[in-house]
């Protein structure tokens, strides 16, 4: 296998930044572009008693150092999409991912998934009315306000109560039973649920299974 040059390395350069899909390297691509840095290196060290060859190889890994941190923005920019992809349940196509890259992905789905957990439990968490015990006497407890009576799902969470059904966007999503009212919140579908105590609709499976793990919905079909 050849060696990887400059040229080489812009040409793919290139193609990533045209390109809005991540593309496949050249076999060991990594690999070759260590050795690419280290034979400009050596190139410069052997050359300090010419000034003039000295000059063009420092310009030489000057364009290196450039062209490879653009060519690494571009890729972590498309596998960030990647990865968000990977969360909302979609199966992206990781062909193009090299073994170096695949941590990398993983890493960016775990903070994504557990970003989104936090924010998701703590929307619907039922919220909390102001700590009156100071101004009220100690011998009384406050009355907890009396439930809403469960109403029937919007217009935006209805959907038929067949098998589970893919949104838009490639996700699925997943029919469940609401076991308490629930804050208005946003799918992963950018739909706006307002669910009450006892409601049944179809949401977002990402949302669901946020939803399941804090114990504010049951699953009424299994997943597909």
């Amino acid at each position: 296998m050849k060696e990887l040059t400059l040229r080489d390395l812009r040409v793919s350069t290139q193609a990533e930044r045209r390109d809005g899909r991540l593309l496949k390297l050249p076999p060991r691509f990594h690999a070759r572009l260590v050795e690419l840095e280290r034979s400009l290196e050596q190139a410069r060290d052997g050359a300090r008693d010419d000034a003039q060859r000295f000059e063009r190889a420092n310009s030489d890994i000057s364009k290196l150092s450039n062209l490879k941190l653009e060519l690494h923005k571009h890729r972590e920019r498309k596998l960030t999409t990647l990865a968000r992809e990977k969360v909302n349940g979609q199966q992206p196509s990781l062909e193009a991912v090299t073994e170096q890259e695949l941590e990398f992905l993983d890493n960016v789905a775990s903070v994504i998934g557990q970003h989104r957990q936090r924010l998701l439990v703590r929307a619907a968490a039922p919220e909390v009315e102001p700590d009156t015990a100071k101004s009220a006497p100690k011998a009384k407890k406050a009355k907890a306000a009396p439930l809403p009576e469960p109403s029937t799902p919007t217009s935006e969470t209805t959907d038929s109560l067949d098998s589970t059904v893919a949104g838009d966007d490639g996700s699925e999503a997943l029919l469940v039973r609401v076991l308490e009212d629930l804050p208005t919140f946003t799918g992963l579908d950018a739909r706006n649920y307002s669910l009450k105590k006892s409601d049944v609709a179809h949401i977002p499976l990402y949302n669901a299974r946020m939803l399941l793990e804090a114990g504010k919905v049951e699953r009424l079909e299994d997943e597909a």
